[in-house]
């Protein structure tokens, strides 16, 4: 198939359709990055199997990113999933921030996109 992972997100799919991609990840033998974006969406995403859980830093309905979304919600994820802070990273100094707050894992990609370079800006925000 070419897949390593299914990212599942909780705000455009119902109990239903999470439980049945859920599944049929599982059988294709897929990692599943479960993505929330508030509370209500995070208590959804734990009743589903999976190893990693993406909190969007992005509100869908305004645009803006805060990456306390990150900070407020991990605590509810259990310790054998690893989370991974989505969008609104720009800097070493957010990176810092995040793994001040226990996260390890970042999605990266519109600081990239931006850049004439994406290599020399991935040098730049991890050595600061």
């Amino acid at each position: 198939m070419g897949a390593d992972a299914l990212l599942l997100i909780v705000a455009a799919l119902d109990d239903d359709q999470l439980a049945e991609l859920s599944e049929l990840g599982k059988e294709l033998g897929l990692a599943m990055l479960v993505e929330v974006h508030d509370e209500e969406e995070m208590e959804r995403a734990l009743k589903v199997p999976g190893d990693l859980v993406g909190i969007n830093n992005r509100d869908l309905n305004r645009f803006v990113t805060d990456l306390e979304t990150t900070l407020r919600l991990a605590p509810m994820v259990p310790k054998d999933r690893l989370v991974v802070s989505e969008s609104g990273i720009h800097s070493a100094e957010d990176i810092k921030k995040l793994q001040d707050g226990g996260i390890g894992a970042f999605l990266i990609g519109e600081a990239f996109m931006r850049e004439t370079d994406p290599v020399d800006a991935l040098h730049w925000l991890v050595s600061g």
